[in-house]
């Protein structure tokens, strides 16, 4: 039993002083130079920070957001550490084939790169993952681990997409899984979304409608600052929240968006509203590395944020999500849920190298989706311009 936690915007299971006392001593052992405080950089005022690891095979910088200074502190430092794992991962590794294997999911239930051969007979690079229910072993490819943009020491064909989808970390092992089978359940009710409102789901809410606290002081901040501010649950089979989020303002006219996805409507709503604010910043601050130097984003004079038709929230939610206070529980839901719908039990490698100290896992859900357009990006609906 891991009891959580109930901070603003987030479920932990240590207080946010006593993870970043486990956190800050190693820093350096992970490559990290700065966690540095981009606030002010904006006018929104909510924190984000990013760190630097200058060495990084991937990203050199990794942002993060949160509620206060310190948790969006622990954020940027541990995504940056989570990287620094995905590019050495510590696992015993053996060569095989899916079909020696008698694989309990199909491969192609696995995020894999667009191809026409199969890939039963394809010798491949495995390890040991675990299912979460249940805690049986279970192979999984290391290229569905592994995260570098530096060749491998020995080759072979490259049939999964490289991404972070399911990378994660925590204070606890039930905690680090539980963020990262909330970020794959939220990539897959991404992957649902387009830009004609006939074939995307979304609902948006109303905004006046929200009386959580800390919502409604997050919200406030954002009129405060002059932004417009659009919400949409996402609704998916299961019935878990799901929120993607808009932001715009004249000071600096890019309609920015971010996503959320937890059994609380809470922690749902304020990750994706504080990750547009991230994003945001990141455009500001141009410093992530996947931006071109020559990066112009578009600019709208007016994006017409907050029109579409909307419901009060209670009303978008209704059958959805849960409250826990276990964190080992709320897992077992989760993944229980995601195992009913797939037919596949969630599975997880735990990559930590400081176990002591903090949780590093890799979560793999096979049979659930992927955008093609890639996890970052959030199609919006636009809205017809009112008649003049």
């Amino acid at each position: 039993m891991t009891m959580k936690l109930v901070l603003a915007g987030t479920h932990r299971a240590l207080p946010a002083e006593a993870t970043w006392a486990r956190i800050e001593p190693t820093l350096e052992d992970f490559g990290i130079t700065r966690v540095a405080d981009v606030t002010d950089l904006d006018h929104i005022g909510v924190p984000v920070m990013v760190a630097v690891r200058p060495l990084s095979e991937t990203y050199g910088t990794s942002q993060g957001k949160g509620a206060t200074p310190l948790l969006a502190r622990i954020s940027a430092a541990m995504e940056s550490i989570e990287m620094w794992h995905a590019e050495n991962p510590a696992v015993a590794r053996f060569e095989s084939t899916a079909h020696e294997l008698a694989l309990p999911y199909p491969v192609s239930a696995l995020s894999t790169a667009r191809t026409a051969q199969p890939l039963d007979h394809v010798k491949l690079g495995w390890t040991w993952a675990r299912s979460i229910v249940g805690d049986a072993p279970v192979p999984l490819p290391v290229q569905a681990l592994r995260l570098s943009f530096v060749e491998a020491d020995c080759w072979e064909p490259h049939v999964f997409r490289h991404t972070s989808n399911g990378l994660a970390s925590g204070n606890s092992f039930a905690e680090a899984c539980l963020h990262g089978i909330y970020e794959v359940i939220e990539r897959h009710a991404l992957a649902g979304l387009g830009p004609s409102p006939r074939r995307d789901p979304r609902i948006n809410v109303d905004l006046s409608t929200v009386r959580d606290e800390h919502l409604v002081s997050l919200l406030d901040r954002l009129r405060a600052a002059g932004v417009r501010c659009e919400v949409a649950m996402v609704p998916n089979e299961l019935s878990i929240p799901v929120f993607v989020a808009f932001i715009w303002s004249p000071l600096y006219p890019l309609v920015a968006a971010g996503s959320g996805a937890h059994m609380d409507v809470t922690v749902a709503m304020s990750r994706a509203v504080t990750e547009a604010v991230q994003t945001r910043l990141t455009r500001i601050t141009t410093t992530r590395d996947n931006l071109p130097s020559d990066y112009r984003p578009p600019h709208d004079a007016d994006p017409l944020l907050s029109t579409p038709e909307s419901q009060p929230l209670d009303d978008v939610v209704k059958g959805c999500g849960a409250a826990y206070d276990d964190l080992e529980e709320e897992l077992l839901e989760v993944a229980g849920r995601v195992g009913a719908r797939t037919g596949f039990s969630p599975i997880v490698v735990d990559i930590s190298t400081r176990p002591e100290l903090f949780t590093v896992v890799k979560v793999v859900c096979p049979g659930l989706g992927y955008p093609r357009g890639g996890g970052n990006r959030i199609p919006r609906i636009q809205p017809a311009a009112p008649a003049s």
